[in-house]
This record gives C-alpha cells, structure tokens and sequence, in this order.
C-alpha cells in the first residue's frame, strides 16, 4: 500500500468525508486510495456509508469514470470547504513559522517572463516553498490537475472559483519589420486582407481564436494556425507575417525593435487578466502568502484587503 498523503485532522468518521473527496479530485477510487493510504475496497465502503447516511447517491458510476452527482458536487464543495479549514486550523497551529511545502500554478505558454518579477517576490518572501509550474494554453481545471493557481487570460464564464484581477494587456498587431519590409504596413484596418498572418487555435476545443477587428474589418489569410502562444510569436518573429497577440507576451520584441506594432489607433479593449484560485474562506497558507505577494506587485495600494469572489 502507498505511504498516506498527509492528513492535518483524521477521524474514522471523517475518512468517509475524505475518501468521497479525494475520489471526486483525482477522478477514481484506485487513485484516492493510494493517496489516503488506504485499500480501494476501504474507500469505496467509506463512500458507501456516507451515501447511506445522507440517503442520496453522490457518485454516479459506469465502467471507466466515477462523477459527482448534483448532490454530489453539492457535497464535494461543502465537505472540501470543511476539510480544508480543519487542515487549515491544524496547520496554522502546528506548523513551524517558515512556509514550506510546494505552490502548484498553471499559466499559459510565453507567459513565464512577466510573471516571473512575481515569482521572485514570492520566493524571496518564502524560499521554502517549491515552485511547479504547468505551462499551457489549455485550460486548467484546478481540482482535477492539482493547481493551487490558474493564470487566465480574457473575460471569464460563470465558474465557482475565486479571481484576483490583475492589470489587463493591451492586445495587439505586430510583425516583423522584415515581412513588413516585404509586403507593406497596413495603415487602415481594411488592408488586412491583403496580407499574410497567423491564427491561434484553442488546444482543448480545437477552436480557431476569433480576431479582434474594428467591425466590417476582414482578417489577413493565414499562413500558419498554431495551438502555442509562445510558439506564435515565434513564428511572428521568423517573419510569417501579422500576428495578434497580448503586450504581455512580447513586450521586450516590440521595445528592441523585433516585432512592430501596426494599426495601433485600432486597438481592441484591452485583454482581461485573471488569477484563479479555489472558492475556500480556507486556503493553504501556501496559497494565501502568494495571494499577498500578488496584491502587492499588482495592486500596491489595496495590499492587506480581504480576498475577492
């Protein structure tokens, strides 16, 4: 049997709780069991019991996949809640005064050297703490991958987790002054069409990124479509052709002369930054030391305020 993850506050009665959590984070009974330190057959009796006491089914079970029921996913929102503030509370009064442990985030290709000044202020405040990054333009979902954090760039849906709104990135056209060398700069939004460019496509739906044009305005043709935002302005820079993409991600191209911006007058609004992290009034002191930081970096004067739904 696997060693147990580390459980801040045990009871039998609260292994039920657990189990039923930890099956619905890692998506099986086989993968919950390995991280409580117990059998599967003990984990699926532990949700079994907890089931017959509330008198309703919380999992809903075929041949490969275990998924929360509606009063399941009620469940698992209120008993992680619950669980995370006994953890909380133990840790608080246990742990020693240096943050240790690891600080999971998930942010999006080429996004890395912007966010790194952050992530100097955050280790210089807790050097303790180890850094994983998953870098990706995919969408992370906190629960199933295990992130503390998700960097999420655009306007957000409807979700139950928690955002901190950091300061939005003009979004905008830039080239290579070698294609514009070759093929004109566009002065009037009209004249895209008569140019050469790349498309963004979404690496979990598939789904080509939509320009964001003054209305009536026609894209460029494209030359390349690519899943990679790094990999983008790459490809911008080797000269494919215009490209649209977040300042953030090419801010030191477009300032040393390797990328121009073109019809700047025609900005979009800008692009909405977001840093998601668990709906919990209990979140891993981890998590709330980087939560500070942040507000710090970004939002000096509203440092110490309480955290925003």
């Amino acid at each position: 049997m696997s060693k147990p993850i580390g459980l801040k506050v045990n009871t039998p009665e609260l292994m039920k709780q657990r189990s039923f959590v930890q099956t619905v984070r890692t998506g099986g009974i086989t993968s919950a069991a390995k991280l409580l330190g117990l059998t599967p057959s003990a984990v699926s009796k532990n949700i079994a019991r907890l089931e017959a006491e509330l008198g309703t089914q919380l999992l809903a079970r075929d041949n490969r996949h275990l998924t929360p029921t509606q009063r399941g996913q009620e469940a698992y929102v209120a008993y992680a809640d619950l669980l995370a503030q006994l953890d909380r509370v133990h840790e608080q009064l246990t742990a020693p005064a240096e943050l240790g442990g690891q600080l999971s985030l998930s942010i999006p290709s080429g996004t890395l050297p912007w966010l790194t000044p952050l992530l100097d202020a955050y280790r210089a405040a807790c050097p303790q703490v180890q850094l994983h990054l998953n870098i990706s333009d995919d969408y992370s979902d906190l629960v199933r991958d295990r992130n503390d954090f998700a960097l999420r760039l655009g306007s957000l849906k409807d979700s139950n987790l928690r955002a901190l709104a950091l300061p939005a990135t003009p979004l905008i056209i830039c080239a290579a002054p070698a294609y514009l060398s070759r093929a004109g700069t566009p002065q009037q939004p009209a004249q895209l069409a008569s140019h050469e460019g790349l498309l963004f496509r979404r690496p979990g739906s598939g789904r080509i990124r939509p320009l964001a044009l003054p209305a009536g305005a026609d894209g460029w043709q494209p030359r390349a479509v690519l899943d990679d935002g790094q990999a983008l302005a790459h490809a911008a820079l080797a000269g494919f052709g215009l490209a649209q993409l977040p300042m953030m991600l090419v801010a030191a191209e477009i300032a040393d002369g390797r990328l121009v911006e073109v019809l700047q007058p025609y900005r979009p609004a800008p692009l909405e930054l977001n840093l998601l992290y668990a709906a919990s009034r209990w979140l891993p002191r981890t998590a709330d030391a980087f939560l500070d930081v942040a507000r710090r970096h970004f939002w000096p004067e509203r440092a110490g305020q309480q955290h925003q739904a």
